[in-house]
């Protein structure tokens, strides 16, 4: 049996950690990883799929367009990419970059109990998701709301999938503008 450092050796790294939230971000707004991958001017999906697992490295050059067509950070996936590409090369000292997470880190993990490295792998997933959402307020519901949609939800239950009717739509916005 190959072992998973030998068929994926560049998983974990951030650009493929980076690169694979923004492809389940995308699949999560309706955009299918073919989609994206013929937006790239891929072929075939399958290359896009090797990146993102850390089967193969992202390549330099397709970094900027990979970063626009998936909302990401552009600096940030160019730094990522360069160090995946070039791990001997310490990228973040040469452009006076640092990552100053670690009271984020404290407080995440103060409120999950636990390290977040302890979370379950669904919750990890969801966090990844959240942090690579550019727009989190359009996509996630605040306390408040979850009463609203989950009424929607109850009454149209296909709406999870395929959205409201637009003759729903209109009735909600005369019954919110009485």
């Amino acid at each position: 049996m190959t072992d998973d450092v030998d068929q994926y050796p560049l998983a974990g790294t951030r650009a493929q950690v980076m690169l694979e939230a923004s492809i389940k971000a995308a699949q999560g707004a309706g955009r299918s990883q073919r989609d994206v991958a013929k937006q790239l001017g891929y072929k075939s999906s399958v290359v896009l799929s090797h990146m993102a697992l850390g089967r193969v490295g992202i390549p330099v050059e397709r970094a900027l367009d990979m970063a626009e067509v998936l909302g990401i950070d552009s600096s940030a996936f160019i730094l990522a990419v360069l160090e995946q590409r070039f791990p001997k090369a310490d990228f973040k000292a040469l452009f006076g970059v640092s990552y100053s997470s670690d009271e984020t880190v404290r407080k995440l993990e103060a409120v999950a109990g636990c390290s977040l490295n302890d979370l379950p792998a669904d919750t990890r997933a969801l966090l990844e998701e959240v942090v690579a959402a550019r727009n989190p307020r359009r996509r996630w519901l605040a306390l408040p709301e979850i009463a609203t949609m989950e009424l929607v939800r109850r009454l149209r239950p296909e709406s999870s999938k395929a959205g409201l009717r637009d003759e729903d739509l209109a009735a909600l916005e005369r019954a919110f503008h009485k």
